[in-house]
């Protein structure tokens, strides 16, 4: 599933792609996918409308007009892909969108075959109003005193970790990969349960997760399975994993074997050396 780093890297180049052309077209292919579309609300928001902004809350992609937003949310397997052609190129194309400008125009595909993902819209400035966004968490690269917020979460709680990290009601868009990647480099083990951390392991854990989010994006994101960019292309964060999906490999700082387990139904790699 894509996080935070593979949504933005899809909002930025939205952003430097569509920013101040104008949606002359759009065309749904189905009514719904994981849950019914608001086409009229999603057509006011942006037909005929100049793109003003594109921005990201958790794993959410919000495009800005002066009448509106239009709320996507890639899912499973979900991709905006901008193609040559209006023409749907994939199976499981739902939506097309033709944005004009002086030079050329954009056709921005909505894939996805397994329609987990959303499309929504708001109408008005305030899109943070939407449903969606009403019981999520801080944003973590956001976050000043990212530490001292986890510990407030995680001081009275015994859930592990691992868990607290990935609860989207506390802070967003660290999915399974990166609580991996971001545990390790903290040195802290998933299955520590939040209440059992000190305020300096907090401090620990924030570090490394900002740091594991910022080297992802830059990366252009994590392609495992289905995720690519706007463009089609697959993010390379994959060649700088230290745990996750690597287990009874060698750990690349003790050479101890990486370890596999279960938590609460997600596949969970850590080094039971480095990590305590």
């Amino acid at each position: 599933m894509p996080e935070l780093p593979e949504v933005e890297t899809v909002v930025k180049s939205l952003a430097a792609t569509c920013q101040g052309l104008t949606a002359t077209e759009i065309k749904f292919y189905r009514k719904d996918i994981r849950e019914p579309i608001p086409i009229p609300q999603f057509r006011k928001a942006l037909l005929k409308q100049a793109v003003v902004s594109v921005e990201r809350r958790s794993k959410y992609i919000i495009m800005n007009t002066k009448t509106g937003s239009a709320i996507f949310h890639l899912g499973m397997s979900g991709q905006l892909l901008a193609l040559k052609s209006k023409k749907p190129q994939f199976k499981h194309t739902h939506l097309v969108m033709t944005f004009t400008g002086e030079a050329q125009n954009i056709y921005l595909h909505f894939v996805d075959p397994r329609r987990f993902g959303r499309i929504s819209a708001h109408l008005g400035e305030a899109w943070e109003q939407h449903p969606f966004f009403g019981q999520l968490g801080c944003e973590p690269l956001e976050q000043r005193s990212l530490g001292t917020y986890l510990w407030n979460y995680g001081k009275k709680s015994n859930r592990p970790i691992k868990s607290l990290l990935m609860d989207s009601k506390v802070v967003v868009g660290i999915g399974n990969i990166y609580a991996c990647e971001s545990l390790f480099l903290a040195g802290v083990h998933p299955e520590r349960s939040a209440a059992s951390l000190s305020p300096k392991d907090y401090q620990a854990i924030a570090a490394a997760a900002k740091k594991t989010l910022r080297l992802a994006i830059k990366a252009g994101g994590t392609s495992i399975k289905d995720f690519k960019s706007m463009e089609g292309k697959s993010g390379y964060f994959a060649i700088s994993l230290n745990v996750y999906g690597r287990s009874d490999e060698s750990c690349n700082i003790c050479g101890n074997s990486i370890g596999h387990i279960k938590q609460s139904g997600r596949s969970t790699w850590f080094c039971g050396l480095c990590q305590k």
